[in-house]
């Protein structure tokens, strides 16, 4: 028979370390934002890296209540993106790329590796030639 009482929910656990460091069940409004105040960007970045994992959907909502939030971030990651190259093959124009569990090689491939477009390797019938352009991304 277990003696043991019953773990604490992860919940629970968060809750209680609150009261620990603030002495208090729960932080008002004012409170939480002097701790954003406060928070450098290692900081602010773990926590909301934090929050994607535990509460994803709150995070989508965070991200889109602002259209020009949205829009900065759409604009950063069309920067970031700008400049992502990807292999091909140089002689006939096919995707290329190496397949862990093939071995090292440069094979020719098709498909985006999608559940609609599945990756599938083919012999394109000459040895790649590798050459890289600037990658094709999704509007």
């Amino acid at each position: 028979m277990n003696t043991n009482p019953p773990a604490a929910t992860y919940e629970g656990q968060l809750a209680a370390r609150i009261v620990e460091l603030f002495g208090a069940d729960d932080l008002n409004t004012a409170e939480r934002l002097e701790l954003l105040g406060v928070m450098d960007p290692d900081d602010m970045r773990t926590s909301l890296a934090w929050l994607v994992s535990y509460a994803p959907q709150m995070f989508d909502f965070a991200l889109v209540r602002d259209q020009a939030m949205v829009e900065r971030l759409q604009a950063r990651l069309d920067e970031y993106y700008a400049n992502d190259e990807e292999p091909y093959c140089e002689t006939c124009g096919a995707s290329v790329g190496i397949f862990l569990g093939r071995g090292d090689a440069w094979l020719h491939y098709t498909g985006a590796g999608t559940a609609e477009s599945p990756v599938e390797l083919f012999d394109a019938g000459h040895e790649p030639v590798i050459a890289w352009r600037l990658a094709a991304r999704d509007a």
